[in-house]
């Protein structure tokens, strides 16, 4: 008992100085939360005000519209159309980047230590730019001489035009936002699978557990928060995806993957609407967010905490 007390002790005061003393928490994360501010907060705040004036590079006159621009753009059909298409870009990345995150981050985990070099490798895709990616999956889904159409013809089947139909390009725009944004969704699945304690798995092992049942009744609950970050990641890559798409399909064929982020560049560049345009900026930041906020939900409802 006497051997207990000074750490009882310590506890205790630890606790109370804690209490008693919050304002060195705050102090400690004032850079933190002062960066982020000025850094994060300002652009959004500058947004949202210039979102009120009816703003033109072609005119000199800024005059006051309050909600008109939002207005504007709800009241436009190709806003909600784009923003369907974008749930269903959102959608495909986050079902097909999780689903590979799983699978790719359970086989990294089992990865020996003379090979472990490979999980190095699988963060390559995150250095390449997204106009570099979009530029090589355009190459590759080109519908003359790309691999995919190469393969299908080798096998006797016919190429499909995968640039050139609306369906098969949202799927190539989906698999090349997917191979950009996958390495770190993946460093999250992976992260949280190396923190599982092994006696857990070992244990429901000798209980007669396969590895299908280990991982889906111990792993992957396990890793709910980490699933959550990956999904988190995925979802605010996806709404704010630009440079893919541009230089992959431009938008179309015909609109088919004209998504928020080309209808945001189409009000500001196209129309010299940049009222409109900030209108829509901040839709997208409320929309991600949203998303977020839905995530996080899910998980403290259904995952572990």
């Amino acid at each position: 008992m006497a051997a207990s007390e000074p750490t009882t002790s310590a506890a205790s005061t630890t606790t109370i100085v804690g209490w008693q003393r919050p304002w060195i928490a705050y102090l400690s994360s004032a850079p933190a939360l002062i960066t982020i501010a000025v850094f994060l907060g300002f652009p959004v705040i500058f947004a949202a005000w210039q979102s009120l004036f009816a703003i033109s590079p072609l005119s000199d006159e800024e005059p006051f519209v309050g909600l008109a621009n939002y207005i504007g753009v709800f009241s436009e059909p190709q806003f909600w159309s784009a923003l369907g298409r974008t749930g269903i870009f959102v959608g495909g990345v986050i079902v097909l980047g999780l689903t590979l995150s799983v699978i790719f981050g359970f086989a990294l985990n089992r990865v020996v230590s003379g090979l472990r070099f490979i999980r190095g490798l699988a963060i390559l895709p995150y250095i390449v730019s997204s106009v570099a990616a979009a530029l090589m999956f355009r190459t590759m889904f080109n519908g003359d001489f790309g691999f995919p159409n190469q393969a299908l013809e080798f096998l006797g089947f016919e190429g499909l035009p995968w640039l050139s139909n609306g369906v098969y390009a949202m799927i190539v725009v989906i698999v090349a936002q997917v191979w950009t944004d996958l390495p770190l969704a993946l460093l999250f699945v992976l992260g949280g699978l190396q923190t599982i304690d092994k006696q857990l798995t070992e244990a429901a092992t000798v209980d007669g557990a396969n590895s299908w049942h280990s991982a889906l009744h111990i792993s992957l609950p396990l890793i709910a928060p980490q699933l959550t970050l990956a999904t988190v990641w995925l979802s605010f890559k996806a709404v704010t995806s630009l440079g893919t798409v541009l230089a992959l399909t431009g938008g179309g064929p015909a609109d088919a993957t004209q998504l928020l982020t080309l209808e945001l560049v189409r009000l500001g560049f196209d129309e010299f609407d940049t009222g409109t345009a900030m209108a829509m900026v901040i839709i997208i930041f409320v929309l991600n967010a949203g998303l977020t906020l839905f995530y996080l939900r899910l998980q403290r409802k259904f995952g572990a905490t």
